[in-house]
């Protein structure tokens, strides 16, 4: 099994976390969500080569944390290091937690992030949050990835409508299910309604433990996602992983 999505630099011990990882999983992705980290999570990769994978981006809340230099150098930073990457993100925007001026700068530099991914040939992970009722976020973020011709592009952490669901399907796009699924009843329904041939698990960890509210959350529990989609779809959980970690392969070009 694959978790496509956690951030190992926020966990304790993240090499204990690797070790267990290793015992139960077949691959890892940690994405890189602010600068400050990403030599950090490069050396992991490099002491764990093989196992753990990196995608490169910035949260869209943490780029009022640095100036349009800084931005700049680290897009360069990730071009010089293409090789070490296996997507670009998360990037996108968030419209619960960025707002006024900075979401201009979200968007500018959203563009960027999408430009590099194509320019790479990698995979696009796209984050996208709404505010409370409204699904603004979402509607411009499949506008914004169409309108740039953006092919290979993950919806990490899938949350949007099932008419939003619907248009990203039809665009090829990917769809990934967090560890919430677990937990909350529109995303079972998003998953119902998401071809296993489509889907991939993250947990996100160490947020969205399926069963805790604190910071707990490992890459192995997609298992606990697996069991949840198996009896949505009527199928094994063996096959909702089987299927995933072929698609996690696929996508962003691991090992076989």
């Amino acid at each position: 099994m694959i978790d496509i999505h956690c951030h190992l630099e926020y966990m304790q011990n993240p090499e204990q976390v690797i070790a267990e990882a290793k015992r139960k999983m077949t691959a890892i992705i940690t994405s890189v969500a602010d600068i400050k980290h990403k030599d950090m999570i490069l050396e992991i990769r490099d002491n764990n080569a093989d196992f753990v994978f990196v995608s490169m981006g910035l949260h869209p809340d943490r780029i009022s944390n640095y100036s349009d230099a800084e931005i700049d150098n680290y897009i360069d930073f990730i071009q010089a290091n293409k090789e070490k990457a296996v997507a670009i993100g998360e990037c996108g925007l968030d419209y619960l937690q960025v707002n006024g001026d900075e979401m201009d700068r979200a968007k500018s530099f959203f563009l960027r992030f999408i430009e590099s991914s194509k320019e790479l040939k990698l995979p696009l992970v796209v984050h996208a949050r709404n505010k409370p009722g409204s699904n603004d976020c979402f509607n411009d973020i499949l506008k914004i990835i169409t309108d740039s011709n953006a092919r290979n592009v993950v919806f990490h952490c899938f949350s949007g409508s099932e008419s939003n669901l619907k248009y990203a399907l039809d665009q090829g796009y990917w769809i990934s299910f967090a560890t919430i699924v677990c937990k909350s009843d529109k995303h079972k329904r998003l998953a119902e309604k998401t071809p296993l041939g489509k889907m991939l698990l993250e947990t996100d960890s160490p947020w969205l433990d399926p069963a805790s509210l604190e910071l707990t959350n490992r890459p192995w529990k997609i298992a606990e996602s697996a069991k949840v989609i198996a009896e949505i779809k009527d199928i094994t959980a063996q096959e909702v992983l089987k299927k995933t970690e072929e698609n996690a392969k696929k996508i962003f070009g691991l090992p076989p």
